[in-house]
């Protein structure tokens, strides 16, 4: 099976069924929009931590993953719940915390430079993806929420899937944008800021009541968004690259690990946010 028709097969079942749980747990307190972006942390870190650390001790491939899953779930249980303290910070400074006292004593005897490289790798992996994905949570604070992060899938899913198709049909003999993404080409860049500007303008159509601001602002937004979704799939390539791999995984068919199909929803997750407080309701 080819990897064009694998990739199709899980956008065909794969966005449907994860748009489905989304919606149907929609009444219940967002908690199905919770359950995915705590478990997609949770894989995507133990995937982050293959390519950002070479020497990784049994105990941090499950310690690690889950203090990460920890920051969007504190996150979430802070938003349905009046707590008097900042539960996501507090999970931060134990999460650093058990990085750096771990790593102390687990390199008391080799170099200071590498307790200094061990511990800047785990800090990457605590914040990318864990801290990118608090502001996915974060949509929550919407006054439509549910109408929120279905535009936010949609478009980084649909910038994804027209930069592919551009770039298999137009793409050949395009120079690339930077050297560590060799087949993102000019053109596929241009097929996704397309696929973000139509996909953005067509949910104006739909549910105009959303937004705060006339068509010809949200189109630089939907720009933004695409343009910053397509930042994260390079620099995700540019960590593949330095690992000397192709995927960062094998979980999901035809497009290699989780962290694959999720690096343009990291990067453009907090400019959405802090973005859409001004644009959206």
């Amino acid at each position: 099976m080819s990897n064009f028709v694998q990739r199709l097969i899980l956008f065909v079942i794969g966005l449907p069924l994860l748009l489905g749980i989304i919606i149907f747990f929609d009444q219940y307190a967002h908690s199905g929009w919770a359950v995915v972006v705590v478990t997609v942390t949770f894989l995507a870190t133990r995937e982050t931590l293959q390519l950002f650390t070479l020497d990784i001790p049994k105990l941090y491939r499950g310690v690690i993953p889950t203090l990460t899953a920890l920051l969007p779930l504190s996150t979430y249980i802070s938003f349905i719940l009046p707590l008097s303290i900042p539960l996501m910070h507090l999970i931060l400074i134990i999460s650093i915390s058990f990085i750096l006292i771990f790593e102390l004593f687990r390199r008391r005897n080799e170099l200071p430079q590498h307790y200094t490289q061990n511990t800047t790798s785990l800090f990457g992996a605590l914040i990318y993806p864990g801290l990118f994905m608090v502001f996915t949570i974060r949509f929550l604070e919407f006054e439509n929420p549910l109408a929120a992060i279905l535009l936010f899938l949609l478009l980084n899913f649909s910038n994804d899937t027209f930069a592919y198709v551009f770039g298999k049909l137009f793409g050949k003999g395009s120079p690339h944008i930077v050297a560590v993404s060799p087949k993102k080409t000019r053109i596929g860049f241009l097929g996704g800021f397309a696929g973000s500007i139509i996909t953005g303008s067509v949910f104006y159509l739909i549910v105009p009541e959303i937004f705060l601001a006339h068509f010809l602002v949200l189109v630089p937004f939907f720009f933004i968004v695409g343009l910053c979704a397509d930042i994260g799939d390079l620099v995700e390539s540019a960590y593949k690259r330095a690992a000397a791999k192709k995927d960062s995984g094998s979980l999901m068919p035809g497009r290699g690990g989780l962290l694959d199909s999720i690096d343009s929803l990291l990067f453009s997750a907090p400019f959405f946010y802090y973005i859409g407080t001004i644009l959206l309701k």
